[in-house]
C-alpha cells in the first residue's frame, strides 16, 4: 500500500430502511476487473454489500477470490489471459475506521477510473480511499480510454 486518498467520517447505512427515501445505497465490498471490450475499458464484479460481506480480521470483504471467479467471466464474456492478466482489484470494508478500501493497480490510478469504482460499489468518496498494493499489479493486458458506464455487473 503507498497511496491513500479520500477519506472522511460520518455513519454509512447498512440496511435497505436505512436508505429508503435516500439517494444513497448500501456500499459494496468485493472484487473487480478492469477489460477491454469493444474497445473501452468495461469494470466486471464480485460484490456483496458491506454488512453482509465475509468477516477477515478487523475488515468485510468479498469471499470469492479473483482466481475462482475468472474462469466463468472468461468463459462467459470470452475473455482472453488469466486472472492477474487484466488489472484488477478488491474494494474492503475496515469496520473499525469505517473506512472503504479499494486496492488497485497503478494503471487504474486516473480520476474516470476511479470514478467508476465509486460508482459501481456505491462507495462514499469522503470514506474511500485508493491504495496500491503488489498483489494487485503487474498486468500484462493494459487498458485505455474512458471506461464504459457501469451496466449490469456479473453475478459471482
Amino acid at each position: 500500500m503507498t497511496t491513500e486518498q479520500q477519506t472522511g467520517a460520518g455513519p454509512l447505512p447498512s440496511s435497505e430502511s436505512e436508505t429508503q427515501g435516500k439517494d444513497a445505497a448500501i456500499p459494496w465490498v468485493g472484487i473487480f476487473w478492469f477489460v477491454m471490450q469493444a474497445g473501452r475499458p468495461e469494470l466486471l464484479t464480485c460484490h456483496t454489500p458491506w454488512p453482509e460481506a465475509e468477516d477477515y480480521g478487523d475488515f468485510k470483504t468479498e469471499a470469492m477470490a479473483h482466481y475462482d471467479f475468472w474462469p466463468r467471466l472468461r468463459n462467459r464474456l470470452k475473455l482472453m489471459g488469466e486472472y492477474e492478466d487484466w488489472p484488477r482489484g478488491r474494494v474492503v470494508y475496515h469496520v473499525h475506521d469505517e473506512i472503504f478500501t479499494a486496492y488497485i493497480d497503478r494503471q487504474l490510478a486516473s480520476d474516470s477510473f476511479r470514478a467508476a469504482i465509486l460508482e459501481a460499489f456505491h462507495l462514499p468518496p469522503e470514506r474511500t480511499r485508493f491504495a496500491f498494493d503488489a498483489h494487485y499489479s503487474g498486468a500484462k493486458f493494459k487498458v485505455s480510454g474512458q471506461p464504459a458506464s457501469f451496466g449490469a455487473p456479473p453475478t459471482c
